[in-house]
Protein backbone atom coordinates (compact mmCIF):
# COMPACT_ATOMS: atom_id res chain seq x y z
CA UNK A 1 0.00 0.00 0.00
CA UNK A 2 2.92 2.12 0.64
CA UNK A 3 4.52 1.38 -2.57
CA UNK A 4 1.44 2.39 -4.51
CA UNK A 5 0.77 5.50 -2.44
CA UNK A 6 4.17 6.96 -3.06
CA UNK A 7 4.34 6.30 -6.78
CA UNK A 8 0.74 8.12 -6.70
CA UNK A 9 1.97 10.51 -4.89
CA UNK A 10 5.32 11.49 -7.08
CA UNK A 11 3.45 10.84 -10.50
CA UNK A 12 1.50 13.56 -9.52
CA UNK A 13 3.62 15.77 -8.02
CA UNK A 14 5.72 15.46 -11.17
CA UNK A 15 2.81 15.84 -13.69
CA UNK A 16 1.66 19.48 -11.76
CA UNK A 17 5.26 20.40 -12.08
CA UNK A 18 5.60 20.34 -16.06
CA UNK A 19 2.01 21.94 -15.81
CA UNK A 20 3.12 24.91 -14.08
CA UNK A 21 6.78 24.75 -16.24
CA UNK A 22 4.86 24.92 -19.20
CA UNK A 23 2.17 27.50 -18.28
CA UNK A 24 5.13 29.98 -16.54
CA UNK A 25 7.11 32.42 -18.31
CA UNK A 26 10.10 30.65 -20.05
CA UNK A 27 13.80 30.55 -18.63
CA UNK A 28 14.88 32.78 -20.70
CA UNK A 29 12.43 35.77 -19.10
CA UNK A 30 13.19 34.66 -15.87
CA UNK A 31 17.11 35.16 -15.86
CA UNK A 32 17.43 39.12 -15.78
CA UNK A 33 14.47 38.92 -13.33
CA UNK A 34 16.78 36.77 -11.33
CA UNK A 35 19.54 39.28 -11.89
CA UNK A 36 17.61 42.07 -11.01
CA UNK A 37 16.15 40.32 -7.82
CA UNK A 38 20.34 40.30 -6.23
CA UNK A 39 20.25 44.22 -6.90
CA UNK A 40 16.74 45.97 -5.78
CA UNK A 41 13.59 44.69 -4.12
CA UNK A 42 10.96 42.55 -6.81
CA UNK A 43 7.47 44.16 -6.51
CA UNK A 44 4.98 41.63 -5.58
CA UNK A 45 4.44 40.04 -9.04
CA UNK A 46 7.66 39.92 -9.76
CA UNK A 47 8.25 38.01 -6.70
CA UNK A 48 5.16 35.41 -7.09
CA UNK A 49 6.23 34.86 -10.47
CA UNK A 50 10.07 34.64 -9.78
CA UNK A 51 8.98 32.10 -7.11
CA UNK A 52 6.86 29.70 -8.67
CA UNK A 53 9.50 29.64 -11.70
CA UNK A 54 11.92 28.58 -8.57
CA UNK A 55 9.31 26.31 -7.73
CA UNK A 56 9.61 23.98 -10.40
CA UNK A 57 12.57 24.48 -12.59
CA UNK A 58 15.84 23.22 -11.20
CA UNK A 59 18.16 25.00 -13.90
CA UNK A 60 17.06 28.13 -12.52
CA UNK A 61 17.01 27.61 -8.83
CA UNK A 62 20.80 26.55 -9.55
CA UNK A 63 21.64 29.49 -11.80
CA UNK A 64 19.86 31.44 -9.25
CA UNK A 65 22.48 29.84 -6.49
CA UNK A 66 25.79 30.40 -8.83
CA UNK A 67 24.82 34.03 -9.59
CA UNK A 68 24.41 35.13 -6.17
CA UNK A 69 27.78 33.10 -5.11
CA UNK A 70 29.97 34.76 -7.70
CA UNK A 71 28.33 38.15 -6.47
CA UNK A 72 29.46 37.15 -2.59
CA UNK A 73 32.60 36.17 -3.81
CA UNK A 74 33.23 39.53 -5.50
CA UNK A 75 31.99 41.53 -2.82
CA UNK A 76 34.11 39.69 -0.12
CA UNK A 77 37.35 39.99 -2.59
CA UNK A 78 36.51 43.90 -3.43
CA UNK A 79 35.67 44.38 1.04
CA UNK A 80 39.74 43.37 1.38
CA UNK A 81 41.46 44.95 -0.87
CA UNK A 82 43.57 47.59 0.85
CA UNK A 83 47.09 49.82 0.02
CA UNK A 84 46.02 50.10 -3.74
CA UNK A 85 46.55 46.12 -4.25
CA UNK A 86 43.99 45.51 -6.80
CA UNK A 87 42.38 41.93 -7.09
CA UNK A 88 41.30 41.27 -10.59
CA UNK A 89 41.39 38.58 -13.38
CA UNK A 90 44.03 38.87 -16.26
CA UNK A 91 42.44 39.26 -19.89
CA UNK A 92 43.01 35.65 -20.82
CA UNK A 93 41.14 34.40 -17.82
CA UNK A 94 38.25 36.59 -18.84
CA UNK A 95 38.23 35.82 -22.06
CA UNK A 96 38.34 31.94 -20.98
CA UNK A 97 35.56 32.64 -19.00
CA UNK A 98 33.70 34.68 -21.26
CA UNK A 99 34.17 31.64 -23.78
CA UNK A 100 32.98 28.69 -21.44
CA UNK A 101 29.92 30.84 -20.50
CA UNK A 102 28.64 31.50 -24.10
CA UNK A 103 29.88 27.34 -24.45
CA UNK A 104 27.33 26.69 -21.99
CA UNK A 105 24.48 28.56 -22.95
CA UNK A 106 24.74 27.24 -26.52
CA UNK A 107 24.95 23.75 -25.13
CA UNK A 108 21.33 24.52 -23.05
CA UNK A 109 20.08 25.90 -25.80
CA UNK A 110 20.31 23.30 -28.19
Amino acid sequence: MKSYALNLYLHTKRTVRRKLLRSLQPCQEMVPLMSQSLDRRLNLIETVKLKLHLLVCDWCCRYLRQIGLIRNIIRDVSDHEDDNQTAGLSSKARERIGRSLQDTVSERDQ
